[in-house]
């Protein structure tokens, strides 16, 4: 598995899982966060090195299970947005084991059906956009990219294949099909903004809901994006969390 990696590695890990075709999703937390921790970004599928691979929430989480036991570490920390997030509920609820405290932010558990579908058509129709260079770096600035993401975003982005955008909307990481999660036993964190859809913060209130262990906020400000464009509030929220005793 290609990943990133910032940080000391004599600090505790911190896997960080980016949003959907996103690499970067976390550039306004990687000095924050790797003054702590060494921090690996693995490359998901649709983004960055992975950009051409098809997106299976079960492929995915088995092979991020696989890469996280190898690295020789006895826990790591998690912290996942949206698509990402996804992914983190469900590698705490499949293999608890691996890791020491996790953070969900914008984590869409609770798609109806018909959600999907519409979400999976608006996929289908804005496609063109991973394929236009001009709205490409719009979109990295606006984000707040380096320049050197700036490029990343638009070398990889045209590689993705139809098949895995519309994926990331039409194959759905279910709570209520996540058996193991309420017996999690580590500190959890489930964040979203309150500019979110109504499904995304029913995901948020039912991760505390159903378990005890999770705090869950939402966050004064922003939408989807808030992990890029309200960093400033949200960064010490997240160091807060993340290096508690």
């Amino acid at each position: 598995m290609f990943f990133d990696s910032y940080g000391s590695e004599n600090l505790p890990t911190l896997v960080l899982l980016h949003g959907a075709a996103a690499l970067d999703t976390f550039t306004h937390q990687y000095e924050a966060l790797s003054r702590w921790f060494h921090v690996l970004v693995p490359h998901l599928p649709g983004a960055g090195k992975a950009a051409e691979e098809a997106y299976d929430p079960q492929a995915t989480t088995d092979a991020l299970s696989g890469w996280i036991g190898s690295l020789g570490e006895n826990k790591v920390l998690l912290m996942g947005h949206s698509v990402g997030a996804e992914l983190a509920v469900k590698l705490v609820s499949e293999h608890p084991s691996l890791f020491s405290r996790a953070v969900f932010l914008s984590p869409w558990l609770s798609a109806s059906p018909a959600s999907a579908r519409r979400y999976a058509s608006l996929a289908r129709m804005s496609y063109g956009a991973v394929k236009n260079v001009s709205l490409l770096r719009l979109q990295a600035k606006y984000w707040g990219y380096t320049a050197e993401q700036t490029e990343t975003l638009v070398s990889y982005s045209p590689k993705i294949s139809l098949e895995t955008y519309i994926s990331f909307f039409e194959k759905r990481i279910r709570l209520s099909e996540l058996g193991g999660y309420p017996s999690v036993s580590i500190p959890l964190l489930a964040l979203c903004a309150r500019g979110e859809t109504a499904e995304t913060k029913s995901s948020v209130r039912a991760l505390g809901e159903q378990n005890t262990n999770c705090l869950t906020v939402i966050f004064p400000q922003g939408s989807h994006d808030f992990v890029l464009r309200n960093y400033k509030l949200l960064n010490p929220i997240l160091l807060d969390f993340l290096t508690a005793k």
